[in-house]
């Protein structure tokens, strides 16, 4: 069963979330755009909080310029492991959220 989604606001540097739809459409086919852009979204934030929990060292950078307004879905469960790494890391959803698209992305190049 899956939990509730929660909705969650992202600024992100311009063009990431475009990058991040790009992935989506190649790498998932589902029938519901918004299924798609949920799951890259969760599995971006999933998989950096995996390497946190597994005490992988992560290096979060400053994000600087211009950012875009994104509103995403993602698993409630999911939501409250990012926000206890917010804490623990003392971090910004941005800074997070920044860092997870950046990991993922990169590991879904030239696949």
């Amino acid at each position: 069963m899956n939990s509730a989604a929660e909705k969650i606001g992202l600024f992100l540097p311009q063009g990431l979330h475009d990058q991040m739809l790009t992935t989506a459409r190649t790498h998932y086919t589902r029938r519901n755009p918004r299924g798609c852009v949920r799951g890259v979204y969760e599995r971006a934030l999933g998989q950096l909080a995996d390497n946190l929990d597994a005490g992988v060292a992560v290096t979060f950078r400053a994000t600087r310029g211009v950012k875009d307004r994104v509103s995403v879905r993602i698993s409630g469960r999911l939501c409250a492991r990012v926000r206890r790494h917010l804490e623990t890391q003392n971090l910004k959803l941005t800074d997070f959220a920044c860092a997870a698209c950046h990991r993922f992305l990169a590991s879904h190049k030239g696949s």
